[in-house]
């Protein structure tokens, strides 16, 4: 892709991507160390869950991503461009710009692990570290995260497909040579339908519902004229296997005791790992780690590009992110009190929008293909004078669930501070937007079938 055409729809002769090569964009995606973090937390919040049944249902929500992607696949152009179809300019900048701060600041929880992961093959697993072995490690960090998005998106790609194969493999011999040492559980941790939902709705936060707002800027390298059915797959078995892998691996990680999740960050023991695979999978963590962030430095220059109403070429829009993720980092690293609440508060604020628009969106979606028809800009924009009060709706519906350091709604207080706002959001804004389509049906557009 050319710089100079960020928000324009990709010339044919760019297109000559595979749904196959866009599974494996998002197995290297959702094969991240976030999920790190996330496993902990799922782990010791909620351990009268089912983590298998968690894990599988918060990978089969990777199809809202493959759903998203059909638009993208169809006018080749960025996911925040097709969102202004659907929203009109105005509202749309305020999502866009919603969505670069999001990505921006996932860039920057993302750089904090990979530096505790580096900090932790540079020195070991200590207590503590001093501020020249996380500055050292910073560095190094902070070199490797930003020098890929600089080359292009094939550099992405390539890194991508060899960090997912790898890590892929490495999964099962990890898996053998764990043995999980369940903690007794609290008294008040949730149990049953609750802590089900409580448990996937945390899974959902930092895996599918923290991608969909980007999904159609990979499918609009794939090839124009063959199945939407096929666009949608690729992206959701490549999340799908990524995600049951990384995600079952982190939460056994966490039941044996190898990960230590603090006030200073994350350490983790190699103690609990058989032989050289602690290393190997530090290693391959920190490509999942970096190919992932190559996503979100790539995409939310498209973000910032729609807030402005200006392409500031590849360059600068990395210059930037590098900028702002550099300054967020260092206040994690040194200033913050708690990473872990810092990452609870930034994934509650990526679901208050994405849950709700994801929602919106996906139905819009849906709908056309069960029309058997291929989606239109004028269709998806047919009802954008009623998606922005389905959004704000679905926003305050999201708040209402939430419960993070920050702020804990009425209906997460009622649930004993259970937080499911990502499923709450995603429900409100599909259900109030198929509703508002039953009531208001779009006018009829000619397509092409579904069927490709």
């Amino acid at each position: 892709m050319h710089d100079s055409q960020a928000l324009r729809p990709v010339a044919a002769s760019e297109r000559t991507s595979t749904p196959e090569s866009a599974a494996f964009i998002w197995l290297a995606a959702t094969m991240s160390a976030t999920s790190i973090p996330l496993g902990g937390m799922i782990a010791t919040g909620f351990p009268h869950t089912g983590m298998t049944a968690v894990v599988v249902a918060a990978a089969l929500l990777f199809v809202l991503v493959g759903l998203i992607s059909v638009p993208g696949f169809v006018f080749a152009v960025p996911t925040m461009v097709i969102s202004e179809a659907l929203f009109g300019k105005r509202i749309n900048r305020g999502i866009a710009a919603s969505n670069w701060l999001s990505q921006v600041g996932w860039e920057s929880v993302v750089l904090v692990i990979v530096i505790y992961l580096v900090r932790t093959l540079l020195f070991g697993s200590l207590p503590r570290y001093t501020a020249g072995q996380t500055l050292i490690a910073f560095g190094l960090s902070l070199a490797a995260n930003f020098a890929v998005p600089l080359i292009g998106y094939r550099a992405i790609v390539q890194a991508q497909r060899a960090s997912a194969v790898l890590l892929l493999a490495l999964v099962p011999l990890i898996l053998l040579h764990l043995t999980p040492h369940p903690q007794a559980a609290a008294a008040t941790a949730p149990r049953g339908l609750t802590g089900f939902l409580g448990a996937l709705s945390l899974a959902s936060m930092g895996g599918a519902l923290s991608w969909t707002t980007f999904a159609a800027d990979y499918s609009r390298f794939i090839r124009p004229g063959g199945s939407l059915r096929r666009v949608v797959m690729g992206p959701f078995l490549g999340g799908l296997v990524g995600t049951c892998a990384i995600l079952f691996t982190a939460v056994r990680l966490s039941e044996a005791g190898g990960v230590d999740i603090g006030r200073h960050g994350i350490t983790m023991a190699a103690s609990v790992f058989y032989g050289d695979t602690y290393q190997a999978f530090c290693a391959f963590a920190l490509l999942g780690l970096l190919a992932s962030n190559f996503l979100n430095a790539y995409s939310s220059a498209f973000s910032l590009a729609v807030f402005l109403q200006k392409d500031l070429g590849r360059r600068l829009s990395t210059a930037i992110d590098a900028a702002v993720a550099t300054g967020l980092a260092t206040w994690m690293l040194f200033f913050a009190p708690s990473f872990l609440d810092v990452f609870q508060v930034f994934l509650s604020m990526i679901i208050l929008v994405a849950a709700p628009w994801t929602g919106i969106v996906a139905v819009h979606v849906v709908a056309d293909l069960i029309m058997r028809r291929t989606p239109t800009l004028d269709g998806l924009g047919a009802g954008r004078r009623r998606n922005g009060p389905v959004l704000a709706l679905g926003m305050l519906a999201t708040a209402v669930f939430s419960a993070n350091p920050v702020w804990t709604g009425a209906g997460a207080q009622a649930l004993h501070a259970v937080d499911i706002s990502p499923l709450v959001g995603l429900a409100a804004g599909a259900a109030l937007t198929a509703v508002t389509r039953l009531a208001f049906p779009p006018r009829a557009l000619a397509g092409a079938s579904a069927d490709g």
